[in-house]
């Protein structure tokens, strides 16, 4: 049974990742709350300049990397979300990929009951990132637009210290609606144990 102080410091948690995220679902979450009343002294202020359209979609690209790995790591960064998490996953990505999540977890119980003496795969390894126990830092190091996608370069670390694993990833991001959201994950990681191909090829692999 789920502790209720954890759940609710959980969800306390996620609304403030979600909250500048940018992902479809808290954006409309937004949108349908009404708006404060007018600060008199913000009113006077000028607006802050619009941002092109390729420097408006670079931020929201890289803003949702970002966003994400933050809420990651809130969560626990260790093998597949449980259908509870998915709740808070479901709001930054894809869909495609999502619906691939929920069915390697089906896959995944499927195999633990008829295994049960066995530990059942992508219970224990991070699944965002090339290294089996996930990073402990995540940066933006450099995001690209092209057209209705997006690939956002991620700088990792495991650690402290100048001995600490450091490497890049890279997320793969789709444009759906206007509005963007995590395709797949390319890990980049060159160690013999790293996990290698993207997210969505480990996904689909037999059990």
């Amino acid at each position: 049974m789920r502790d209720p102080i954890k759940v609710v410091t959980l969800a306390l948690g996620l609304a403030a990742v979600l909250a500048g995220s940018g992902c479809s679902w808290f954006k409309s979450r937004r949108e349908s709350t009404p708006a404060a009343a007018a600060d008199p002294v913000a009113a006077v202020a000028p607006a802050p300049a619009p941002l092109a359209p390729d420097a408006e979609a670079l931020r929201a690209a890289t803003t949702l990397a970002t966003d994400f790995y933050e809420m990651r790591l809130r969560l626990g960064k260790h093998g597949l979300p449980d259908a509870e998490e998915m709740k808070a996953y479901r709001a930054f990505l894809c869909p495609a990929l999502a619906t691939a999540m929920d069915a390697a977890r089906t896959r995944q119980q499927a195999y633990a009951a008829a295994n049960p003496d066995d530990k059942p795969p992508l219970v224990d390894e991070d699944l965002f990132s090339s290294l089996f126990e996930g990073p402990d830092v995540v940066t933006a190091a450099g995001t690209v637009v092209e057209g209705e996608g997006a690939r956002v370069t991620l700088s990792m670390r495991a650690g402290e210290g100048d001995a600490a694993p450091r490497w890049k990833d890279d997320l793969l991001l789709s444009r759906e609606d206007g509005i963007w959201c995590i395709a797949d994950v390319e890990y980049r990681g060159d160690w013999p144990f790293a996990n290698k191909g993207r997210l969505s090829t480990t996904l689909a692999a037999p059990f």
